[in-house]
């Protein structure tokens, strides 16, 4: 819903570093179809503390590609992002 979206950015702008709130804000975010901001939040996840809660953030990211098929734009960017933040 709005709220809990709202609700989720609020958590995430008053504290970057609440992977929780960022892991919950980029699963509202693609519940409304704002799939690329979605999967930005989990990179950023990744990129603060990739083996946060089990490796969390990537295993939804991973989620988020099969979800939307390897040919969409945004897994595409997501993708190549992702292989940075883990192989550089």
């Amino acid at each position: 819903s709005a709220g809990e979206l709202d609700a989720a950015r609020a958590a995430v702008n008053a504290d970057a570093h609440d992977l929780d709130a960022r892991q919950s804000l980029a699963l509202a975010l693609f519940a409304v179809g704002e799939h690329g901001e979605a999967m930005s939040h989990l990179l950023e996840s990744i990129r603060i503390d990739k083996d946060w809660n089990e490796q969390a953030a990537r295993l939804q990211l991973l989620e988020f590609f099969a979800s939307l098929g390897a040919a969409n734009p945004d897994v595409i960017a997501s993708r190549r992002k992702l292989s940075t933040l883990l192989f550089s």
